[in-house]
């Protein structure tokens, strides 16, 4: 998945932005307003897992997280960086795998770690360790809200995780909610890979 997205930024095709312009993005917030309720204000520290140009880091520093983003692809955190700068919030941008978190050196304490399709496209073992790397860096009681599609085979796309896949790769956490991506207007191959929104807890 590193190479598809690399390839990806570098040619200007990056449909999972399309989320911050689409209804679905009325449902992040609601997800958001949700965690927020439960917690008070500031809210504490939030990695942004992927962050690619920095949309949703953008966001959540905006709302009062204290923000981190971290993906692979400098192309894209070029453009975060720009993000970070015209938006006048404070977002820590660090270039580093998602597989190997401890490698970049991001910290620990995460109260919150937003993941809007970078874990979905991995294989078992990186899932897992991925899961093992973010319950290492996350606090008692913190919550991961992530998004996949259904799995299935598709080529250069994300092949996907279903829910037993994700409590698998999380053993020390437990889903708190399960709910149907809102799809309006979405390409066809997104509204087919019929994605969820999961958001769970860390004990």
């Amino acid at each position: 998945m590193r190479l598809f997205y690399t390839v990806a930024y570098w040619v200007g095709v990056r449909p999972w932005e399309q989320m911050a312009t689409l209804p679905v993005r009325h449902q992040v917030d609601a997800l958001l307003d949700r965690e927020e309720a439960e917690r008070e204000p500031p809210f504490g520290q939030a990695l942004d897992l992927g962050c690619g140009t920095g949309i949703w880091a953008v966001r959540l520093a905006a709302r009062g997280w204290h923000v981190t983003g971290i993906d692979i692809v400098g192309k894209a955190l070029r453009q975060a960086r720009r993000r970070v700068r015209d938006a006048g919030v404070d977002v820590r941008l660090v270039h580093g795998d998602i597989t190997r978190i401890g490698a970049a050196s991001i910290g620990a304490g995460y109260q919150f770690v937003l993941d809007l399709g970078a874990i979905h496209g991995l294989g078992e073992r990186e899932r897992a360790a991925v899961g093992r790397q973010i319950t290492a860096i996350t606090s008692h009681k913190a919550t991961l809200l992530t998004v996949a599609w259904v799995p299935a085979r598709r080529g250069p796309l994300p092949r996907g995780a279903g829910r037993g896949d994700i409590e698998t790769a999380f053993p020390d956490w437990t889903v708190v909610d399960d709910e149907a991506c809102d799809v309006t207007g979405a390409p066809r191959f997104v509204k087919n890979a019929q994605p969820r929104f999961y958001r769970l807890r860390r004990g």
